[in-house]
C-alpha cells in the first residue's frame, strides 16, 4: 500500500496547487463590489461632478443623491481605453476596479465622494461610472464623461427675435387725395353751368340792345 501510494503523492499536490491557482485567478478577476441581481441604466440621472472638465492631478468631488432605499453606492472611473485610472478617497471598501461607500444613515440625501485623477497629461476624456445599490442588491448605473477643456466645441444657441414692421398710409395724404377727387368732380360739374349762365347773359344783352 506503501508502494502505491507513493506515487500518486505528486498527483494530489498538482491537484491542491491548481485549485489554489484557480482561486487565485476568480478572486483577481472578480470585483466582489460589483455583485448585483440586477442592474439597470438611467439616463435621467441628477449626479453631478466638480469641476465640470477634466484636469489632470485634480481632486473631484462626485455627489450622488440618495434616500432610504440605498444601502451603498460603487463608483469606478475609467479612461477611453476602459482602463481603471485615478483614485479615490476614504472608501469603504476597495476592490479590483471599483470603490463602495456605504451610506451611513436613512436621513442622508447626498453621498460625496472625493476622486483624484491621474498625473498623465495624456488623458482628454474620462469616464465616471456610479452606481447606486439598494438593499435587494439591485443596482442602477449613472454614467458621467468628463473632457479636457478645448477638446470639443460648446455648442451655443442664439435667439433671434424678429418683431413684424405695419406699413401705414398717412392720413393727411387720404384725406389730400379724397379732397382732390372732390375738387376735380366740383370743377367738371360747375363747368356746364357757367357755359348757360354765360349764353344767357349774351342772349338777354342782345335784344336789349336791339
Amino acid at each position: 500500500m506503501a508502494v502505491l501510494g507513493f506515487p500518486l503523492l505528486p498527483l494530489r499536490l498538482f491537484l491542491c496547487f491548481g485549485l489554489l491557482f484557480f482561486s487565485a485567478s476568480c478572486t483577481d478577476h472578480t470585483d466582489q463590489c460589483m455583485i448585483f441581481s440586477k442592474v439597470s441604466s438611467t439616463h435621467n440621472s441628477r449626479i453631478q461632478v466638480n469641476p465640470k472638465v477634466y484636469e489632470s492631478h485634480t481632486v473631484y468631488t462626485v455627489s450622488v443623491p440618495v434616500n432610504n432605499t440605498i444601502s451603498s453606492v460603487i463608483m469606478k472611473a475609467t479612461d477611453t481605453h476602459n482602463s481603471v485610472i485615478g483614485l479615490w478617497q476614504k472608501a469603504d471598501k476597495n476592490c479590483n476596479s471599483s470603490v463602495l461607500y456605504h451610506v451611513k444613515s436613512p436621513q442622508e440625501q447626498v453621498l460625496e465622494a472625493k476622486w483624484l485623477s491621474p498625473t498623465s497629461a495624456n488623458i482628454t476624456e474620462i469616464e465616471i461610472q456610479v452606481f447606486t445599490v439598494d438593499f435587494h442588491k439591485e443596482a442602477t448605473l449613472s454614467v458621467l464623461k468628463l473632457q479636457k477643456s478645448g477638446t470639443s466645441p460648446a455648442l451655443i444657441t442664439k435667439l433671434i427675435t424678429i418683431k413684424p414692421t405695419m406699413v401705414t398710409t398717412p392720413r393727411p395724404s387720404v384725406i389730400t387725395t379724397k379732397t382732390t377727387h372732390k375738387n376735380s368732380a366740383n370743377r367738371v360739374f360747375r363747368s356746364p353751368v357757367r357755359d348757360a349762365i354765360q349764353i344767357l347773359l349774351v342772349f338777354l344783352a342782345s335784344k336789349l340792345l336791339f
